[in-house]
């Protein structure tokens, strides 16, 4: 009996916590899809809309840092809560925001916020599931993101058409209240920690390096492998990636529906090659799908460098978003197979960590080379040379895999 019980609250918090990732994900895609486009089409240069950007993603990273050691000593649910709440302040804030500074403060804190509130949420879910379950959650959790990223480019393109963009984000941003809704159903006192072991849940960054020494070898190579990795496509892809929605407006004047549609089928195909990509590992080997598309992705973006012609460029853009996210859980499933389960948690939040700091200091780069004349071609060159970084790190892992 006390079985079927725990299966039952296991099912019925990863519901409640599903329902939350989409009623905010769908959201948060509105608000992402024309936040930028508001800032552009106001009068905003392209260079200030890269340093807000910016802004938003150290808050995601140093926040984010902070929540990560003191996620597992608090209340769950009330952390929850109130990060969720500031995010929605913020975020509503800075679409009333007067002045740079009070734009650049709050985009900063909503990022930092709202990682917060990512960081509890998987919390929460691998807290509330099985190692026998665990991937089905989750899985489903990603995809139900990917849902509502794709649902969210269309109807926060179509809707900032229809009505005024500021309007659109002041309503999108306070609809994510009712996100709430789900979590304070959810039930957190019978959450037995037990499932995992006390390194399982130790998420202390700071406590980091320290695991790093305990590793092998082979780990400790794989690591750093797939931190250079994480460096080399977050400064490759926060030169552009971040700004899909300025770059189709400043090259090709596009309409907030079309540039909304764009993204979401870019999303979508991701979806879509992320679904079959094992299928391609079983059959050509991971290491040699990661490797083909590492290579292929920044040939693509050189493309993107110098054609202007809009069916072309945006084709290119989809195949090379598609392409690059898709073999995404192949590279996660081969780097966490060669490394103790007990450090995973650690290492997964340095990695996260990483990741935004590099696209933090890509999105400045971003403000300073717009600038130029021909900006967006020197962003495209200069982010393949990043990605071609990253195939080559690739190609060493291999290697090192090999031996």
């Amino acid at each position: 009996m006390s079985h079927t019980s725990d299966i039952s609250s296991t099912n019925s918090a990863a519901r409640l916590i599903t329902i939350f990732t989409f009623t905010d994900g769908l959201a948060q895609g509105i608000y992402g899809t024309i936040f930028n486009l508001m800032l552009r089409t106001s009068g905003m240069p392209t260079s200030y809309v890269g340093r807000i950007t910016s802004f938003f993603l150290w808050g995601c990273a140093l926040l984010g840092l902070v929540f990560g050691i003191i996620a597992d000593k608090v209340n769950k649910k009330q952390l929850m809560f109130t990060t969720h709440l500031l995010s929605v302040f913020f975020g509503t804030y800075r679409v009333l925001s007067k002045s740079y500074v009070q734009l650049g403060i709050s985009s900063f804190l909503f990022g930092g916020f709202s990682t917060a509130t990512g960081i509890v949420l998987s919390t929460l879910l691998i807290l509330k599931t099985s190692k026998d379950n665990r991937t089905k959650v989750l899985g489903l959790n990603f995809g139900v993101g990917m849902l509502t990223g794709v649902l969210g480019n269309i109807l926060g393109g179509v809707l900032g058409d229809i009505f005024p963009l500021k309007a659109v984000l002041i309503s999108a941003s306070i609809s994510r209240l009712l996100a709430l809704i789900p979590v304070k159903r959810l039930s957190i006192e019978k959450f037995s920690d037990t499932r995992l072991s006390k390194s399982d849940t130790d998420t202390n960054v700071l406590e980091f390096f320290s695991t790093l020494k305990k590793l092998n070898e082979q780990a400790k190579k794989v690591v750093l492998y797939y931190f250079l990795s994480t460096m080399s496509v977050g400064f490759g892809a926060g030169l552009f990636v971040t700004f899909g929605n300025v770059i189709f407006y400043d090259l090709f004047h596009l309409s907030p529906s079309l540039i909304g549609t764009i993204l979401a089928m870019a999303q979508l195909a991701t979806s879509i090659g992320a679904i079959f990509s094992y299928k391609l590992g079983r059959k050509f080997g991971d290491m040699n799908v990661l490797i083909f598309s590492y290579v292929f992705v920044p040939i693509l973006i050189v493309l993107l460098s110098f054609v202007r012609e809009p069916i072309t460029f945006t084709s290119v853009y989809i195949l090379r978003f598609a392409v690059m996210n898709m073999v995404g859980p192949l590279l996660t499933a081969l780097v966490f197979s060669n490394i103790p389960a007990s450090y995973l948690s650690s290492i997964n939040g340095m990695n996260t960590f990483l990741s935004n700091v590099a696209r933090a200091l890509s999105a400045d780069l971003f403000a300073a080379l717009t600038r130029f004349k021909n900006g967006y071609t020197w962003i495209f060159v200069v982010s393949s040379i990043f990605y071609f970084a990253n195939a080559y790190v690739m190609i060493r892992m291999y290697k090192h895999l090999k031996d």
